[in-house]
């Protein structure tokens, strides 16, 4: 997630990094345009992030942008209901939500196969029985 969120371009220069591949090499700069995971304020401005998000889409989201704002912990997206064709709907406009800001959903995960289709990530998992999560 991290890395689908840019740094503003006048904060770019205080995430220099000056590197010098050996000894004789001149220095090269280089600039980090997107925040960095690990860091302190990382999982913050992750937040921070989706929150403006989520903010900015309220009037064409306004049932995703509350799942935004209430069920969200660090980088993952808790949410469901006791109705198929409700996820399904609420994962599809989740999908369009954050695409709108530059993000997208990987890894799901749900006690229904049909709400496990990625097509560019086919790691999916399925509880194999009520004690367990196994990845096929």
């Amino acid at each position: 997630m991290h890395r689908q969120i840019l740094v503003d371009e006048s904060d770019r220069d205080l995430q220099r990094i000056l590197w010098k591949p050996n000894y004789f090499a001149p220095v090269e700069t280089y600039w980090l345009w997107t925040v960095t995971y690990g860091t302190t304020r990382a999982p913050f401005l992750a937040t921070k992030a989706l929150k403006a998000l989520a903010e900015e889409e309220q009037s064409k989201f306004s049932k995703e942008t509350a799942t935004i704002r209430t069920d969200v912990y660090v980088d993952k997206i808790l949410n469901g209901s006791n109705n198929l064709e409700t996820t399904k709907a609420l994962q599809l406009q989740l999908n369009q939500l954050l695409k709108k800001g530059g993000m997208e959903l990987h890894k799901w995960v749900s006690n229904h196969p049909e709400l496990l289709y990625d097509n560019k990530n086919l790691d999916y998992v399925f509880p194999s029985d009520s004690n367990s999560v196994k990845t096929l």
